[in-house]
């Protein structure tokens, strides 16, 4: 690697120059220019090896935000892939999936991500979900580590567009957005704020 030579020649220069310098301080050798000459020397060589010290750094750096852009790309993914997960756990609770909810879970995917998503894949993979018996507390399970704050405001948001879906939400909607606020972590009182909010823009549409 060129820095590490770039680091091994300013360490040899030093050590050259501080020995050369030395020799003529402690009268060693008596020809002033072995002295000047050393001290360039040591000095040049202790540039390199600053600089070479530096580039590594920056190196490592460069390479540590890379593995933070990538993590998080990465973490994006997971959150993309849970959140349709998470709604799908709520929208087949009942054993079925029609294309009037595979087309609401589109637009909530959609709305909330920036990203479309097919038919196809949503209906790939709610009988994916059917078939091995998921459920939302399963699917949050596997989700639930890759979220900040904000993203799992988000999935409540999701999950009150799926469980409003029919225009209201009955006591069985509403325990199981309870153990979704427990499962993810989320106070009683942040929660009621969402739902709260998120009922007054639904309202604010129908009336519109």
């Amino acid at each position: 690697m060129i820095v590490t030579k770039f680091l091994g020649g300013g360490l040899a220069m030093f050590i050259i120059g501080i020995l050369a310098a030395s020799s003529y301080m402690f009268e060693i050798i008596l020809n002033p220019n072995i002295f000047t000459a050393g001290a360039g020397m040591a000095v040049l060589g202790a540039v390199l090896i600053i600089l070479s010290i530096l580039t590594m750094a920056g190196g490592v750096v460069g390479d540590s935000m890379g593995d933070y852009k990538a993590m998080h790309a990465g973490d994006s993914t997971v959150f993309s892939v849970g959140l349709l997960r998470c709604m799908l756990a709520i929208t087949i609770a009942d054993g079925r999936i029609d294309d009037s909810e595979i087309m609401q879970t589109s637009k909530i995917f959609k709305h909330l991500t920036g990203t479309s998503i097919d038919d196809e894949t949503i209906r790939y993979t709610a009988e994916e979900m059917m078939e091995h018996g998921a459920d939302i507390g399963t699917e949050l399970e596997h989700v639930v580590p890759t979220l900040n704050k904000a993203l799992k405001e988000n999935v409540i948001v999701a999950s009150l567009y799926i469980l409003a879906a029919d225009g209201d939400m009955d006591e069985g909607e509403l325990m199981m957005l309870e153990d979704i606020r427990e499962a993810l972590g989320v106070s009683f009182g942040k929660c009621e704020k969402i739902k709260k909010d998120f009922l007054k823009n639904q309202a604010k549409k129908l009336s519109a």
